[in-house]
């Protein structure tokens, strides 16, 4: 896409978010290749984009917009250090830093900004209710590879191995996040979770129940239990149906209130996340993409699931909406006892909402531990490339260049007969093992 947009070499590029949802190190390979095109073409860029951290990474001068107008601006570091309108600052605050959450043992609450004061609290701890008891989710050697064939008698030639022998548990009250580029596997391994794709081999259990023994209702009534958000909020919702339909529609089908019960549902959960129970009778051709997400969100936390796969749930988010729905979501944490497996890029968000962290790199998970362990001493040198890539909130800290252009992740495609060795662990401390 900035290929297109360069051929012929204009002397204005405007960025709209052209990093939003890209994975930390793909993230960096586009500033950085920005950066170089400015130096090389002599560009002037105009880069729109809510993530603070890619603002101090890239920008010279800073304007903060709000509600259509122009509240703030000027040098990119006066914008950061010296800031005063009260939303520019409610901004900065809610900006999760990496490396921040050492003097804390549990979860945090991200600070809110108010739509008219601007940081309407101030971050709390979560209260540490995971329980001891055996673990609500156990996924043992999931394994999900997708053949590949080829010629006119489409003969097998190869496979693609997206998950391999992955194993975690997790318990009520807790949060795992699985972390890792994109095509590193965690969303194939929260999708054969969910049965959405059949694994390949492995033993997924929910509550003591083997989720892959299960008929077609048996998994209807365990999906009630289990909920998933999904990564593209365009794809999730029926463009044929009122969000509010949407919301209430699994409400309904699993015969869990009435109709007036679901509309009063409904209200509440849009006014939890950050709309209003109005836009109920809208279609989801009227949000934007960040708008459609909380919907995703609000349809999916209706059930009051026990565990909730979030796919990326809040990627696309602003700083301010994506603080309302993470503390939304650590509050029913709290109240409901709900396990989260999270699923995300953003290291810095990871590294506060998490109990625990998995890192995966080509299917396979190379660095598992408390997120203490994992952040304060990772080993892995995978571990230690995707923190290094993690823009740094503070223009003072910017750096030249973070991540090599080209240094992709590497293929998973495999030969049809290819064997692959048994992944074995070095154990760091209680808890936190790494590959070797």
């Amino acid at each position: 896409m900035i290929a297109m947009a360069l051929a012929s070499k204009p002397k204005l590029l405007i960025a709209d978010e052209p990093t939003t949802a890209l994975d930390v190190t793909i993230q960096g390979q586009i500033l950085d290749l920005i950066k170089m095109l400015q130096d090389e073409e002599g560009t002037s860029v105009l880069f729109i984009t809510h993530d603070m951290g890619v603002v101090a990474e890239i920008a010279d001068r800073t304007v903060v917009m709000y509600r259509g107008e122009q509240v703030e601006t000027g040098a990119t570091a006066d914008i950061f250090h010296r800031g005063q309108h009260p939303y520019t600052r409610a901004l900065l605050s809610a900006v999760p830093v990496l490396g921040s959450m050492q003097n804390y043992q549990r979860p945090l609450r991200f600070p809110v900004v108010d739509n008219v004061t601007g940081l309407s609290d101030t971050p709390a701890e979560v209260g540490d209710t995971v329980s001891r008891e055996r673990p609500i989710l156990e996924v043992k050697n999931l394994t999900k590879r997708f053949a590949i064939h080829s010629g006119l008698l489409s003969r097998l030639v190869g496979r693609v191995h997206a998950v391999e022998n992955v194993s975690f548990d997790l318990h009520a009250g807790e949060t795992l996040s699985l972390v890792g580029e994109s095509g590193c596997g965690k969303s194939t391994t929260g999708r054969a979770i969910m049965r959405l794709i059949e694994p390949t081999s492995g033993s997924v259990t929910v509550e003591g129940r083997d989720v892959l023994a299960l008929d077609k209702r048996e998994m209807r009534e365990m999906r009630k239990s289990v909920q998933m958000i999904f990564q593209d909020p365009y794809a999730s919702l029926n463009p044929r149906m009122t969000v509010g339909q949407a919301i209430a529609e699994p409400y309904l089908e699993h015969k869990m209130g009435t109709a007036k019960q679901a509309k009063n549902v409904v209200a509440d959960m849009l006014r939890k996340v950050g709309l209003t129970p109005d836009m109920a009778g809208r279609y989801p051709h009227e949000f934007s993409g960040g708008q459609r997400q909380r919907i995703c969100i609000a349809r999916a936390l209706a059930l009051e699931p026990k565990v909730i796969v979030a796919d990326e749930s809040v990627s696309a988010l602003d700083v301010s909406v994506k603080a309302q729905v993470i503390n939304l979501m650590l509050d029913l944490q709290q109240s409901l006892n709900l396990a989260f497996l999270f699923i995300s890029h953003d290291m810095a968000v990871v590294e506060r909402v998490s109990h625990r962290v998995a890192v995966m790199y080509l299917g396979e998970i190379v660095e598992i531990g408390p997120r203490a362990s994992v952040f304060g001493n990772p080993q892995h040198d995978y571990t230690k490339k995707l923190m290094a890539a993690v823009p740094v909130p503070d223009p003072d800290r910017r750096r030249d260049k973070r991540v090599p252009i080209g240094d992709e992740l590497k293929s998973p495609i495999r030969a049809a007969d290819h064997v692959q060795p048994i992944r074995k662990y070095r154990t760091i401390s209680d808890g936190h093992l790494v590959a070797v």
